[in-house]
């Protein structure tokens, strides 16, 4: 969940905890005139009320009632398991996630000591936010609606407990008329300690040599009750591998020159700036005739898609040869377009370019590229869709790697993630295990074994990607 997706979550709550903000005041009116006197109310303690009531509309539109009943049952007891995904993914959205989770419990901490004197004790608050989180917590549990997760329970109290440091910062200035260094510190204490967290994990990635795997799981799978069956020969060899450089990877200066280039090569208005969604960075575009384009870079891979939201379902009267040659020259111009690329019409519309794909990548130990370009042409001036992904790779080392016996026995010790973890049980049968390669979060093509299988059912494949160094 990256800042548009969450922002793009709260909205809808936010404007529900709006009017139910405008009917509470229009009821404090209608109170203040008739009832006042006999059940006598601060305005000050009805509007912290107010407020604490449309935060936690919010808070339980985006934590439960926003999401589908799909986690039944599941949880997650592996503290800082948020921290390790977000590390091993090298990922701004892990990162926001975390950092979200604190603020969005702040108004909780800041709120409480305004409501009540009693409330301005440390250990009530922190006792309040636990109690209150924990509740959200068992509820996503119950409904299916979330995960319990400890990581959750942990971020929403240390956010309540942030504003509660800050809100009574002020309090104390306010009441004794001057600036106390006690609370300041207090109040700038978790701010800081996070910001030296990520400043120190930043620091130790910037040192690494190479990325992290994405791959790699954030928390073990549990293998109780889970028998692992091998069905293929394991070699004990250990031996080396080489190890290869794709500067497109996480390259934002990549999306923006594909950007320029294709605005004046197909005569398009750039809408607005750069977004990103998830793991991916985008563009939009409009043509002369209004119709919408959008230009998707995925950091990843270091590959773009730029497609029409309004497709042309009308025959082609375009000519292919020359439309063809057009989009070549461009590409040849602006040096996308290898060399030793094959040219083929696919169908009636679509063409392409394709590379072989390159062998023996673990002792080659040599500069290569592999990958396609297709184009589905209109009776426009710009294609419906064109689809680049040519992976340009520079051999930069070699090094070490495990043996696939030593791989098979993480992956026996539960040292991999599947999109639908194994149940107690579970039967996985591995029926084979090659060395294959997948880009770390710093663009580099490292080896890693991939075991294939089935879980219980022939038909029910799996892949599980397990570290080769």
């Amino acid at each position: 969940m990256d800042v548009i997706s969450i922002v793009s979550g709260l909205l809808p709550y936010i404007k529900y905890s709006i009017a139910l903000l405008i009917i509470l005041l229009a009821a404090y009116v209608v109170y203040r005139k008739f009832f006042y006197k006999k059940y006598p109310v601060q305005l000050s303690t009805f509007i912290v009320v107010t407020l604490l009531i449309c935060w936690a509309v919010v808070v339980l539109g985006i934590t439960t009632l926003s999401r589908p009943a799909f986690f039944t049952g599941q949880l997650n007891f592996s503290l800082f398991s948020g921290y390790l995904n977000a590390w091993n993914k090298w990922s701004l959205s892990e990162f926001q996630l975390i950092i979200f989770n604190v603020i969005m419990f702040m108004p909780l901490g800041g709120l409480l000591p305004l409501l009540h004197r009693k409330n301005r004790s440390f250990w009530r608050v922190f006792f309040l936010s636990f109690m209150f989180t924990l509740c959200v917590e068992v509820f996503q549990l119950v409904s299916g609606k979330g995960i319990f997760e400890l990581d959750d329970l942990l971020h929403n109290t240390i956010g309540s407990i942030a504003g509660y440091f800050i809100v009574m910062a002020f309090i104390v200035m306010i009441e004794q008329r001057q600036v106390k260094l006690a609370p300041i510190v207090k109040a700038l204490s978790i701010p800081l300690f996070f910001i030296a967290l990520f400043g120190i994990a930043n620091t130790v990635y910037q040192a690494q040599e190479f990325g992290n795997l994405p791959f790699k799981p954030a928390q073990k799978q549990s293998m109780e009750q889970i028998q692992v069956q091998l069905e293929t020969e394991l070699s004990d060899q250990e031996a080396e591998a080489c190890i290869y450089y794709n500067e497109d990877i996480r390259n934002k200066k990549v999306l923006t020159q594909i950007a320029q280039s294709i605005a004046e090569q197909f005569d398009l208005q750039q809408q607005g700036g750069m977004r990103r969604e998830s793991e991916n960075l985008g563009f939009s575009f409009l043509d002369e005739e209004g119709i919408s384009y959008s230009l998707i870079y995925s950091i990843t891979k270091g590959s773009w898609d730029l497609y029409t939201n309004d497709p042309n379902d009308e025959p082609l009267t375009a000519d292919i040869k020359q439309q063809k040659e057009l989009i070549e020259n461009w590409l040849e111009k602006e040096e996308l377009m290898p060399i030793n690329a094959v040219y083929q019409q696919q169908d009636e519309r679509t063409i392409r370019w394709d590379l072989a794909e390159a062998e023996n990548l673990q002792t080659a130990c040599e500069d290569f590229s592999q990958g396609l370009i297709m184009a589905t042409l209109s009776s426009q001036q710009t294609p419906d869709s064109i689809f680049y992904m040519i992976d340009d790779n520079e051999m930069v080392a070699k090094k070490p790697i495990i043996s696939q016996q030593d791989a098979y026995e993480a992956l026996v010790n539960g040292e991999f993630s599947l999109f639908n973890p194994l149940q107690k049980g579970d039967t996985l049968t591995v029926t084979d295990v090659r060395l294959t390669y997948e880009y770390d979060t710093k663009g580099y093509y490292q080896p890693v074994y991939k075991f294939t299988g089935f879980v219980n059912d022939p038909e029910s494949t799996v892949e599980i990607l397990m570290a080769a160094r």
